[in-house]
């Protein structure tokens, strides 16, 4: 069932710290139709021992803001829009939170370290650890580090492939094949490839390809830490924390208990509020956030705001006004005017 919101204030709220750059033809939504939300297991990707790894999966990926964008063909309006996301970026100096879509939280009840166990669509991407109270990510391999697989590096067993009559398989050079398994990397083996390829410090592997494993941080009594990818999907497999292990996913059809509890048979979220599908317990010491966020499947723009869309080559430093032309400061919160266009601050 598709779920409709109207959020005529949605780009006025859960903005960071800093001044987001919108551009043309992006306006605020008025309504939004989300897809399905889902929580599943999948991919059952190995480890090491050749044994499958389960993880939650759920929909959509993490991110800011959501706006209506208009369609553009040739030059043309159409008049058709479709969303728009705007991420935090870290490397700028932004701050803050997902206001939307895939992520995961964590607020331990006592110091200590958490082993997350997750699967990264995509290692190319950024993977964040953000500290709720500063809004500030973790340093990647000084405050967490990542040990695991990435996929397609793999060695042999000593397990022989064997074909239906239960011969052992030859390649085509007559070489007997043996099954496969992920090559395990240690923390201090990612980091060297990490190095090695160059890759963004966020970045766990710098190739276009799925990782699975392990992220370790050092955690504060009370502090809640936000686990989440800004463009790409993040699996959750579950945690260890002091001596207790929670596990999210283990085997087909087998969802955790607290997941299982707001799905339906095939997996569609029956618990959505214009944040996703919100899933909320505690276990092992932790209390646990976990949420999904469907894809957009249709966007209306709220034109009637008279926001106008900012071009990044404005004049930063040009005074600001509020809407009723009063000067305010660059730390102002809300709608500013600047060079004659207005924006969100």
């Amino acid at each position: 069932m598709k779920k409709i919101f109207t959020l005529i204030s949605v780009a006025l709220m859960a903005i960071s710290s800093n001044a987001q750059e919108i551009p043309e033809h992006v306006y605020p939504i008025k309504d939004v139709v989300w897809g399905d939300i889902t929580w599943k297991d999948g991919n059952g990707k190995k480890d090491k021992d050749n044994n499958d790894m389960f993880f939650l999966m759920g929909t959509g990926n993490g991110y800011k803001n959501i706006y209506a964008e208009e369609i553009y063909t040739d030059g043309e309006a159409t008049g058709k829009y479709r969303p728009f996301y705007t991420y935090i970026d870290y490397e700028k100096g932004e701050t803050g939170l997902p206001g939307y879509g895939l992520y995961y939280k964590l607020t331990p009840s006592m110091a200590g370290t958490i082993r997350m166990c997750v699967w990264v669509n995509k290692g190319n991407r950024k993977t964040f650890i953000v500290k709720a109270s500063t809004g500030l990510p973790l340093t990647p391999y000084v405050d967490y580090t990542f040990d695991g697989y990435v996929n397609g590096q793999n060695a042999n067993t000593d397990q022989p492939k064997l074909d239906d009559n239960g011969q052992q398989v030859l390649d085509n050079e007559g070489n007997p094949v043996w099954i496969q398994a992920p090559i395990y990397f240690t923390a201090d083996e990612i980091k060297a490839r990490h190095d090695e390829q160059g890759a963004n410090p966020y970045v766990i592997d710098k190739g276009n390809q799925a990782v699975w494993g392990w992220l370790t941080f050092n955690v504060e009594a009370g502090e809640s830490y936000c686990v989440y990818q800004q463009s790409s999907q993040l699996g959750f497999g579950g945690f260890e924390f002091g001596d207790g292990i929670y596990v999210a996913s283990f085997g087909p059809g087998g969802i955790a208990p607290e997941f299982a509890a707001v799905v339906d048979g095939e997996g569609k979220a029956t618990n959505v509020n214009n944040r996703g599908s919100v899933v909320s317990f505690t276990t092992c010491g932790v209390d646990v956030e976990a949420v999904g966020g469907a894809v957009p499947t249709e966007v209306t723009p709220n034109l009637e705001t008279g926001i106008a869309n900012v071009k990044a080559e404005i004049e930063s430093n040009a005074p600001r006004y509020n809407l009723a032309g009063q000067k305010v400061a660059e730390n102002y919160k809300g709608v500013v005017i600047q060079n004659g266009r207005k924006m969100i601050q």
